[in-house]
């Protein structure tokens, strides 16, 4: 598994189509304003090899822990740790012998409903792979 910053997944669409289901402002402090977006990617599992690299627990997915609400805005780039998903959707870590309260920036409920929604497209044939739309160079 990566354990630093693998890349980044650029996604377009007509606003006016979506639902704002998907689609939530936010106001991160230190960060500023976002658009919290939700999709759905279907990864075909062809093979073993594929289904061993999509079913990973949120144990052994990590991430960097970034300040920012102070480093982020100061223009500092640090990270105080690698820290697994599990440990982070236990709604707090210990970070230098302090107890720091998380919050997650995605929900496994809206997840799980986008997950049934592409399936369902899937099996009644209304979902199709089509040539990139544009590519970025």
């Amino acid at each position: 598994m990566p354990v630093a910053p693998a890349g980044t997944l650029s996604v377009m669409g007509d606003l006016k189509e979506m639902s704002p289901e998907w689609l939530v402002g936010q106001s991160i402090r230190g960060y500023g304003c976002s658009l919290s977006i939700g999709f759905g990617v279907p990864i075909p599992i062809l093979n073993e090899e594929i289904l061993k690299f999509t079913s990973v627990s949120d144990s052994d997915l990590f991430t960097q822990i970034i300040d920012y609400g102070y480093d982020y805005p100061q223009g500092i780039s640090r990270s105080y740790g690698q820290i697994s998903y599990a440990e982070l959707k236990s709604g707090s870590i210990m970070i230098k012998g302090k107890k720091i309260p998380t919050v997650p920036l995605s929900s496994m409920v809206k997840a799980r409903k986008i997950a049934d929604i592409l399936k369902k497209s899937i099996q009644k044939a209304k979902f199709f792979l089509t040539q990139p739309q544009h590519m970025f160079y």
